[in-house]
């Protein structure tokens, strides 16, 4: 192996930056082109005298690689001078230098690259012209998204020109884009869309991910699915279970005591009946739709979920909203007389939970240090009915 600097040394050099994008963004917006010098390591005077034939070689590949088969000039070599008494003096080269952006290209051969990006400005200028200023100073991410550049050009331009207040992202109206289309792109469209709109025009605590929301579109609606499980005179009494836009939910009011929320299917379904009670499929974290119902201050709710991290973590959250939430057959008691119906927790949490009671903090912190064993899991299908029988009757009484 030698030391020697190759040209495929240099051009791995140059290929590197230009990946970064640094001479395509000066020439997008328009710098005056500074040469590039490159040093070349070359051999010594005693690697000259022993391996004189591959130094000739070594040397001989910069002389014909600096110019192209037309004889067109890549860049340009710089030499210095060794050698001794035996051989004499010899020139080898010590650095190249390249004239021209063209040069670069042409060594890099990325002259399409730069096809493509004076297209995309040119198409730019006349679609959106308040976008050019991006395309110039993120060159490399525009021609990653050439294939796409016409279509993203026309979401956005019809985005400044709508009402999105009274839309939802299904309606947006360019041939050959749909919501799929966003979705995909909606990562780069955020970064058009943030320099071309207002603030007004978006709403900073969403981010990328919900655009709908971020750019003010009307968003899919919250649903709360309940059952009532005594009487519940805003409701007409021939229906028992519901499912509502949770908007409209909260314009109602309902007057049940009690609030159940579980996160089962088939527990929902099969809630005993209870006096003066509702309850509530929370589906884990969708428990978030509870928040805007004002007729939830003041009631008693009581939360059931299964025996594991993420349970604790989603009672956690429901305390956080409503601090007199309670929990019920989330106990070490429960855990233990159902030893044989253990499963495994997929991907336990262990973030802390500042909203458990001294109990419930305990046996978290147990299923965390695997006390009972690896990743402990008590679904709350699998807890016997009559334990939730006596937990329903003495809350009654």
């Amino acid at each position: 192996m030698t030391a020697w600097t190759s040209v495929d040394d240099l051009v791995a050099t140059l290929r590197k930056r230009w990946s970064a994008g640094r001479y395509l963004r000066e020439y997008a917006e328009g710098l005056t082109w500074t040469p590039i010098e490159l040093p070349v390591k070359s051999p010594s005077a005693d690697e000259l005298l022993r391996r004189f034939d591959d130094v000739v070689l070594w040397a001989e590949r910069f002389q014909r690689e600096s110019r192209t088969r037309a004889g067109a000039a890549l860049f340009a070599v710089e030499y210095r001078t060794i050698g001794g008494k035996s051989l004499g003096s010899n020139s080898v080269p010590a650095r190249i230098r390249i004239e021209s952006f063209a040069q670069l290209c042409a060594l890099l051969g990325t002259t399409s690259e730069v096809r493509s990006l004076d297209e995309i400005i040119d198409q730019t200028k006349h679609a959106v012209p308040g976008l050019v200023p991006w395309v110039r100073a993120r060159p490399r991410k525009a021609i990653d998204n050439e294939a796409v550049w016409s279509g993203l050009l026309a979401v956005v331009a019809w985005i400044m020109g709508a009402s999105t207040e009274e839309l939802y992202l299904r309606q947006i109206d360019v041939e050959g884009v749909d919501t799929k289309f966003v979705d995909l792109h909606k990562k780069v469209l955020d970064e058009l869309l943030t320099e071309v709109l207002p603030e007004g025009r978006i709403d900073a605590q969403y981010p990328a991910g919900e655009f709908a929301r971020r750019y003010r579109f009307l968003a899919k609606p919250d649903y709360t699915r309940f059952r009532v499980l005594g009487s519940e005179p805003a409701l007409p009494e021939a229906c028992t279970e519901y499912t509502l836009r949770t908007e409209e939910l909260a314009s109602l009011e309902l007057t049940s005591r009690f609030l159940f929320v579980v996160e089962n299917e088939i527990t929902y379904l099969a809630f005993p009946r209870v006096p003066d009670a509702l309850v509530v499929f929370g589906s884990g974290f969708g428990l978030a739709s509870l928040r805007p119902l004002p007729w939830l201050v003041g009631k008693e709710i009581v939360y059931w979920g299964d025996i594991d991290t993420h349970g604790f973590d989603i009672l956690n959250r429901l305390r956080s909203r409503f601090d007199s939430v309670r929990s019920i057959l989330m106990d070490e008691a429960t855990l233990l007389a159902h030893r044989s119906q253990w499963v495994a927790e997929p991907s336990p949490t262990n973030r802390p939970l500042a909203n458990l009671t001294e109990a419930e903090s305990a046996l978290y912190g147990d299923l965390v240090e695997d006390r009972f064993g690896a990743a402990i899991r008590l679904e709350q299908e699998r807890v016997r009915p009559s334990l939730l029988e006596r937990e329903l009757q003495s809350l009654s009484a």
